[in-house]
């Protein structure tokens, strides 16, 4: 744990770069609505305001913190759960490349083919960064001290008469639910032979013997992703083969018998990477230079409607969802970034229609001297 700070909450994001405070105080306003509509107490706002001041104290991405907004909002809306949307939080509050060396797996990572162990991020060394942090960035989130005591905190909050054995549980299944890398083929393509060590994980979450054995079943499933599916998905197209075929088949099946938070993690995290805070944070700009090659804000949009793409053909291959449902949820705040959709495609749209592009430029600057540095 970090030394007990004896600066105000005012000062300590004051002393935060810009970017850190505009998407601190943008959570801010929606977790302080959330208490007003009694769908959070005060503690429980306070121990995700904290969370957030400390990912810009510790340096993490702050393009990534409206995606965490995003999926606190949406899943506290949609389930009524804080607990359950605080997990979707820390599980994504670890995207930096690169992670550090000593940072601990939990749950650990399996080698399918020879069963090696991987208990930190430094064990990972066939991965590259960027590869290592889409890879093991939700393991090292739970396996961070200060987040674990954060995450339990939140539970006590939450569940003021819960004993340790109880929070222990709860806590358990935070983890179960946030492993969220097979919802993305991106993911799945980099993930290919690694698997997670659950069974231990899941005993103490508390499911039965046939949840276990299922999940490891999944997760097997997933590491035999073959990477040069992931081409066709980067068009917004679909494999089409048989080999494809009866991989989805075996990974649909399997999926249907996760524990049901898990299932709900994997389709609405999609679901909600598009959506205002993702977007106003600066997420896909960030995600645009490091991983699509973007050298100019102006490709921005076009870089976008490829992710869009991609994210709609995903929907539909490993959620087994409607492509219009995903459309329907991100339409309208895509179209301000400059992205439309024509036959059900994401499309950019000319660079004069694009709404927010001084906000594009903005972003595109503080990602590319991010890049820069890394």
């Amino acid at each position: 744990m970090v030394e007990p700070e004896t600066r105000s909450t005012e000062a300590r994001i004051a002393a935060l770069a810009p970017v850190h405070q505009v998407a601190i105080q943008r959570f801010e306003r929606k977790l302080s609505s959330a208490v007003k509509n009694e769908q959070l107490n005060q503690l429980q706002h306070d121990i995700v305001y904290e969370h957030i001041i400390r990912l810009g104290e510790r340096g993490r991405n702050a393009a990534n913190t409206g995606n965490l907004q995003d999926l606190f909002c949406y899943t506290l809306e949609d389930t009524k759960n804080p607990i359950r949307a605080y997990a979707q939080v820390l599980a994504d509050s670890i995207k930096v490349v690169p992670l550090d060396n000593d940072a601990k797996l939990l749950p650990k990572i399996r080698a399918l083919d020879s069963s090696q162990v991987f208990a930190t991020a430094a064990d990972l060394e066939k991965l590259n960064p960027a590869d290592k942090m889409l890879v093991a960035h939700t393991m090292a989130a739970y396996g961070d001290a200060e987040m674990t005591y954060s995450a339990k905190a939140f539970i006590r909050a939450t569940l003021p008469k819960a004993n340790t054995a109880d929070v222990e549980m709860e806590f358990a299944k935070m983890i179960v639910q946030s492993q969220h890398g097979p919802s993305s083929t991106f993911v799945l393509a980099r993930a290919r032979n690694y698997v997670i060590v659950l069974e231990e994980l899941y005993e103490r979450a508390g499911y039965d013997n046939f949840t276990i054995d299922e999940a490891n079943k999944f997760y097997t499933i997933c590491a035999q992703f073959n990477p040069e599916w992931v081409m066709p998905f980067l068009g917004g197209l679909i494999p089409d083969s048989k080999e494809w075929s009866d991989w989805r088949y075996e990974y649909l099946n399997r999926r249907q018998n996760l524990p049901s938070e898990l299932i709900y993690q994997l389709s609405s995290d999609t679901l909600t990477n598009f959506l205002d805070g993702t977007m106003q944070s600066g997420k896909w700009t960030d995600a645009s230079i490091m991983f699509g090659g973007v050298t100019n804000a102006k490709e921005i949009p076009a870089a976008l409607a490829k992710i869009v793409n991609q994210y709609i053909a995903e929907h539909v291959a490993l959620h087994d969802r409607p492509a219009e449902e995903l459309l329907e949820a991100i339409e309208k705040t895509l179209r301000p970034w400059g992205v439309e959709f024509s036959d059900g495609r994401a499309v950019a749209m000319p660079a004069s229609c694009v709404e927010n592009r001084i906000e594009l430029q903005n972003q595109f600057d503080i990602a590319w001297q991010r890049h820069n540095r890394t």
